[in-house]
């Protein structure tokens, strides 16, 4: 019989993820904030803030990647939130969205560092920053996707 996972476990990972999803919010704004004002970003420990965030690939189809970025991340914050009441199947769907929005996220994240080190040759601590919370988000929304989709079903048993 497969371990039954608890309302305090989902709870927990459902309370990580909504964190983690703020944090990256808070990153993205910024960087969405700076390349829509023009200001300079505050760059720390690396020099190449201004350079990555000012390139071309900073933006796609017009918009800030900064600011898909923060949209994602807006989503995965509100796909946190718990639903009260008798809604398992809105709830499983939910956490299949998250799974993909992060999964997505991660993917084109990945692409823009392989654009920071091997293109631009310029690395921006704030996009740094962002890709090791999507990741991190990637592990919460994968795990609960597992714990939802295969860990309760007997049939994996």
């Amino acid at each position: 019989m497969a371990p039954q996972v608890t309302t305090a476990q989902k709870d927990t990972l459902s309370f990580i993820q909504l964190a983690l999803a703020v944090a990256g919010a808070g990153v993205a704004g910024y960087l969405t904030w700076s390349k829509i004002s023009g200001e300079g970003l505050i760059c720390i420990g690396f020099r190449g803030c201004d350079v990555v965030n000012n390139s071309p690939y900073a933006e796609l189809l017009g918009i800030p990647v900064a600011a898909w970025g923060l949209g994602a991340y807006l989503i995965l914050a509100a796909l946190a939130l718990p639903i009260r009441g008798n809604h398992a199947s809105l709830q499983t769907w939910m956490v299949a969205l998250s799974f993909a929005i992060a999964l997505g996220g991660w993917l084109f994240s990945m692409y823009l560092t392989a654009v920071e080190a091997f293109v631009l040759h310029a690395w921006c601590s704030w996009c740094v920053t962002s890709a090791i919370l999507i990741t991190l988000l990637l592990g919460v929304c994968g795990v609960r996707f597992y714990r939802t989709f295969f860990a309760s079903h007997q049939a994996w048993e």
